[in-house]
């Protein structure tokens, strides 16, 4: 019932006989944190002679405890024995008291959380002044009335609960006080076996007195109020929910500071049993203990009569649907970005020396990760990925945005639903990154044709070379034998008819691949590797390549989308790499900033001029080739990719602002389940390129990534790269067939910015007198291409026909 608070938050009771001073607040300082070193505040001066006398009371009262607990007159007559003031002041007193066990957050970049990595013990731990006053009141009323007077050990407490509970017939209230209760959680923190547990738990005389001796040294290290939120943030309070916080959360769903006075009350009496009280299973007696506790609020007016007649009026009301995922990941909002967060901090030295000292630290060290994550980009690719092909269909789209000039993932999307029932189609396959065993799943096809451009231009290979590409290519530097097809030796185009004389800008455009492997035999296969790595793919995924393979240039490897998002981001940034990022801040549960990597790590490897005229190149693909189905409205540059035998497609793309990869292929076997017949949603496919649902997905993100967001131009070709210092001209005239010839690129098609003009200006020794400049047989721009051959049967993976 909200009219019943009384009272604010942690404010203490003026003095009486309940409440000693605790002493000022504190806050700002080291101290002020949970589980921190020694603080201050009014301590009790310490006199030998009055904490002799007092040790003596509390081992005298030591046996009126003993024999209340019914223990052998032998265990009482040795405790009498054994625990003189002296012996007493030899125990240990130095309790350690390390941070509690608590769960780890991961927030996207707004702030909103993304997941809980939560282990053995659920907690999130809270401040003091976070804790109301009515929740304090109701488990010292009913734990530790005598709390705010005695030292940690009360006697007068222990015989008052005797007679209470033999009065009941049974335990209301516990013997040891809230300071005792407190020493012994913290104790059981350090057990690792059911012994360990026993030897805390238990009645042992060794054990009551070392836990005295710790209460009565608590008492002068912390304030009353510091342990109170020290115990209030130990305790269990059942179904999993550790610290009052948590369960404020768990069973109410609102944090502990908005808990009315009959929430506080059940709270309150959960901790002495919590499965006997537990309001889900034992309803009943978890309305008669909150009762009971309502009781004993009023009986220490902190409550009046009335409050406490009409708080018992109203039902418990809590959640009973909680859910149960054993991976924390499973309830996540991004649940793959989720998981690549955990794969990294795993991986990081900075957690820990071991395996086991990481995991431990990452679900039990309280950390705050905030994210690079951005909630709009993140669902608009969640949206595209799934609207395109929904979740049960067999293939796969995944989808991994980047932030040119930072590394910054923005969003992470994979139309599955993160979990292990495979029958439901449901998957724990990191497909963004997947690598080791298995390896990725997919390879890149023609935008890896991305790497060759940018190679070539470096070594001055102007945007006019051009090649006489015919459909099928066979040169002796890249040697390929195939079992069967009618171009058994070579490499060959998209469509059989494309074949002619193709500049590099037209070619890209049309993603002709005879044209990028005599490209990549002028530049050299180690060249186009290096130009990879060099701007983002990974090394791992691109060991040991021959340089007589020439199917590199057209995707002939397997690689990530996360690596073909990296790369394409540093041209989006004029050449400055930055290496992903998935967070710009981690700080533990003591407020201390941890090195996972938060800082951008950035450096130019390619020069603007390069990345910019690539960039111009790029720009054609959805304006004038093969990508018009990636447009959306703001410019944007890309590649599309299609793979042998249609195992997989791609595309990849930004814009000044984000880049982003696509990836579509069954998982389950990309060459042995090709994007052949595949029927998405209600749509029948014949074959997929990637300009086709591929280009879809990108395009649809992009628009509700950037909604709202500038539009900004993309960078022109630098004029010097353009131009070139060698190429520029037709590379192969003796190539040319006497017959007329297909495919002559128009002079108002060349490239934007390349020469300082729209193209206008003759191309040396590329239009031949009586040639014609008929169509080609390239896509239009608007996606889904057609004529392309099927792959024979038998033909073998890399043979050389991938392409768009």
């Amino acid at each position: 019932m909200p009219g019943l608070h009384p009272g604010g938050k942690f404010a203490v009771r003026p003095p009486s006989r309940r409440f000693a001073a605790s002493g000022p607040a504190r806050a700002g300082s080291p101290e002020d944190l949970p589980f921190g070193p020694p603080t201050g505040g009014i301590r009790r001066p310490v006199d030998r002679r009055r904490q002799l006398t007092r040790i003596g009371l509390v081992v005298g009262a030591m046996g009126v405890v003993v024999g209340l607990l019914a223990l052998p007159f032998w265990a009482a007559a040795g405790l009498f024995a054994k625990a003189s003031a002296d012996h007493f002041l030899e125990l240990p007193s130095n309790l350690i008291t390390p941070p509690l066990p608590e769960r780890s957050r991961i927030l996207a970049a707004d702030g909103s959380e993304i997941a809980v990595l939560r282990g053995a013990e659920n907690r999130q731990t809270v401040k003091g002044d976070e804790i109301p006053k009515i929740m304090r009141e109701a488990i010292v009323a009913i734990e530790d009335a005598r709390f705010y007077e005695h030292n940690g050990v009360d006697p007068q407490g222990v015989l008052r609960a005797a007679a209470r509970n033999s009065e009941a017939g049974t335990t209301t209230q516990g013997g040891s006080t809230l300071t005792q209760q407190y020493v012994k959680n913290v104790l059981l923190q350090d057990v690792t076996t059911e012994e360990e547990r026993d030897a805390v738990a238990g009645d042992s005389l060794d054990r009551k007195l070392r836990e005295l001796r710790y209460a009565v040294a608590i008492e002068q290290r912390f304030t009353k109020d510091e342990i109170l939120e020290r115990y209030l943030n130990i305790a269990y309070f059942g179904d999993g929910a550790y610290g009052v916080g948590t369960a404020a959360l768990h069973y109410f769903g609102i944090p502990i500071s908005q808990v009315s006075l009959e929430q506080a009350a059940l709270l309150a009496g959960l901790v002495q049993s919590p499965s006997r009280y537990d309001p889900v299973n034992h309803p009943d007696a978890a309305r008669d203990r909150r009762n009971m506790v309502l009781t004993r609020m009023a009986d220490e007016n902190y409550i009046s009569r009335t409050q406490a007649d009409a708080a018992r009026q109203i039902p418990i009301e809590v959640i009973r649907d909680q859910p149960r995922a054993q991976d924390s990941c499973v309830a996540s909002s991004a649940p793959f970005f989720c998981d690549y967060v955990r794969a990294q901090l795993r991986a990081s030295p900075a957690l820990g020396a071991t395996a086991e000292e990481r995991e431990r630290r990452i679900y039990e060290g309280g950390l705050t990760i905030q994210t690079t994550l951005n909630p709009q980009v993140q669902n608009a690719a969640q949206t595209a990925v799934d609207s395109t092909i929904p979740r049960d269909s067999r293939v796969s789209a995944t989808e991994v945005v980047i932030q040119p000039g930072t590394g910054a993932i923005l969003g992470m999307a994979v139309n599955r639903t993160y979990g292990t029932d495979v029958a439901a189609n449901q998957t724990v396959v990191p497909l963004p990154t997947l690598d080791k065993p298995d390896g990725p799943p997919f390879q890149p096809g023609s935008t890896f044709k991305t790497f060759t451009l940018a190679a070539a231009l470096e070594q001055g290979y102007g945007v006019r070379t051009a090649y006489y590409s015919p459909a099928c290519y066979e040169t002796p530097a890249f040697p390929l034998e195939r079992r069967t097809g009618e171009c058994r030796k070579g490499y060959q185009n998209a469509d059989p008819a494309e074949a002619g004389i193709y500049d590099m800008g037209k070619a890209t455009w049309d993603s002709v691949n005879t044209y990028f492997i005599q490209l990549e035999e002028e530049v050299g296969v180690p060249a186009v590797v290096e130009m990879a790595t060099r701007l983002g793919v990974s090394p791992d995924h691109l060991k040991d390549i021959p340089s007589t393979k020439g199917d590199v240039t057209i995707g002939g490897e397997y690689v990530t989308p996360m690596d073909m998002a990296v790369a394409y981001s540093t041209l989006a940034a004029g050449g400055i790499r930055c290496d992903p990022r998935f967070a710009s801040s981690i700080v533990d549960s003591a407020g201390q900033a941890l090195d996972v990597g938060v800082t951008p790590k950035c450096e130019r490897v390619l020069s603007q001029g390069v990345a910019d005229t690539v960039t111009s190149i790029l720009a054609g693909v959805l304006t004038n080739g093969t990508g018009g189905n990636a447009r959306f409205n703001h410019p944007a540059a890309g590649k599309t990719g299609t793979n042998d035998g249609f195992s997989s497609a791609w595309f990849v793309g930004y814009t000044p602002q984000i880049a982003a990869a696509v990836a579509v292929g069954d998982p389950n076997g990309a060459e042995t389940h090709p994007l052949r017949n595949v029927r998405i949603g209600r749509q029948d496919w014949a074959h997929v390129y990637g300009g086709d649902l591929p280009a879809m997905i990108f395009g649809q993100s992009m628009r509700g990534a950037l909604a709202g967001q500038p539009v900004q131009p993309l960078p022109a070709a630098d004029p010097a790269t353009a131009r070139g210092t060698k190429g520029g001209r037709l590379m192969n005239p003796g190539s040319v067939p006497a017959a007329p010839t297909p495919t002559l690129p128009n002079p108002q098609d060349l490239l934007p910015g390349a020469g300082g003009g729209q193209g206008t200006g003759q191309i040396p020794g590329l239009l031949l007198p009586g040639q014609q400049q008929p169509q080609s047989g390239a896509a239009t721009g608007q996606g889904g291409q057609t004529g392309r051959p099927v792959r024979p049967t038998g033909q073998q993976q890399g043979s050389g026909d991938q392409g768009r």
